[in-house]
């Protein structure tokens, strides 16, 4: 058998390891927060990270919210608030200054529905029932996230939601992962094609106006450049790819993913790559905004591929 998959218990953490077994590859998925917490893969005689995940002692709100699930909504609400069917709301789970930020399951206990092994690819399907706990978005739904390993190290991960309340509701969806492929990301090479860049006011809240940049269309050393932006992918030319030496991941959003998120920590030891259904504060602005009535069912998929040539 080409795959093989690890259920594993560590104090609280519940993971499960999707392994190529002829690739010598790993991912890891952990439970809580259904997210890849660990993309490991062989070059030349040792083992090579690609991403930066989260240690157990560690909470995602103070950890960057590495690799996490954004769901109900993506990156800031302005001021936690916004108005819905002539109801206004107020979130509570996580603010950052004035804003709330990057949802409601980022620390959810996902559980295992199902896992599949075969000579092609190996995948667990993880599923969540937020119960409409938070006052702010009182509207239950079911998520279900599909982690699937391929040949060639390629990934593919797949977000399900069904409306399980009797009234309407906004939606938004995004992932957090940061990649790295060593080394300082001032020395990779950055592309990808946008339509247009989303300003932002001061606070980070789009201001509802997009502004003409495609600098990394044709690739681009980032340099210094620091990141916190936000981009409308060009729909025909979507993927976004980091290179370095040679290496590279593609990121490859593949249905209801038009919008980019990208940023760049302090440390310059990764690059978080963000797809994104809506634009930030999109129950506001309605940039992106999902709408879902009772029982609607919607999804979300992007792919992650890496790629290493011999020749440095």
């Amino acid at each position: 058998m080409s795959f093989d998959l690890i259920i594993q218990e560590k104090n609280t953490v519940k993971s499960i390891q999707l392994i190529d077994l002829y690739r010598d590859a790993c991912i890891e998925i952990h439970c809580k927060g259904g997210l890849m917490n660990s993309w490991k893969v062989k070059s030349k005689s040792s083992y090579m990270e690609l991403i930066l995940g989260n240690l157990e002692e560690e909470n995602f709100e103070m950890n960057g919210f590495r690799s996490g699930k954004m769901s109900p909504f993506s990156c800031r609400i302005a001021a936690g608030t916004y108005q819905w069917q002539n109801q206004q709301f107020h979130l509570n789970k996580f603010y950052l200054d004035a804003h709330a930020m990057h949802g409601l399951l980022y620390d959810a206990e996902f559980t295992i529905r199902t896992t599949t092994i075969n000579s092609d690819f190996v995948f667990v399907e993880l599923g969540y029932l937020y119960e409409g706990t938070d006052p702010g978005f009182p509207f239950p739904y079911e998520i279900i996230i599909k982690w699937t390993l391929h040949h060639d190290h390629l990934i593919t991960v797949k977000t399900q939601i069904k409306n399980q309340s009797n009234q309407s509701m906004p939606m938004m969806d995004g992932w957090h992962p940061y990649f790295t492929l060593g080394g300082k990301v001032d020395d990779y090479e950055l592309k990808f094609d946008t339509i247009g860049k989303i300003e932002m006011d001061d606070t980070m809240i789009p201001t509802g106006k997009m502004n003409d940049e495609n600098l990394f269309e044709s690739g681009k050393k980032i340099g210094t450049r620091h990141f916190d932006d936000g981009y409308l992918l060009n729909p025909i030319n979507n993927a976004i790819t980091i290179s370095y030496q040679n290496k590279s991941i593609k990121v490859q959003p593949t249905y209801n993913y038009p919008y980019l998120q990208i940023y760049t920590p302090n440390d310059r030891k990764s690059i978080a790559i963000e797809n994104l259904s809506g634009a930030p504060n999109c129950f506001n602005n309605k940039m992106g905004l999902q709408i879902m009535e009772p029982q609607d069912e919607i999804y979300f998929e992007t792919t992650y591929q890496f790629n290493i040539t011999q020749s440095q």
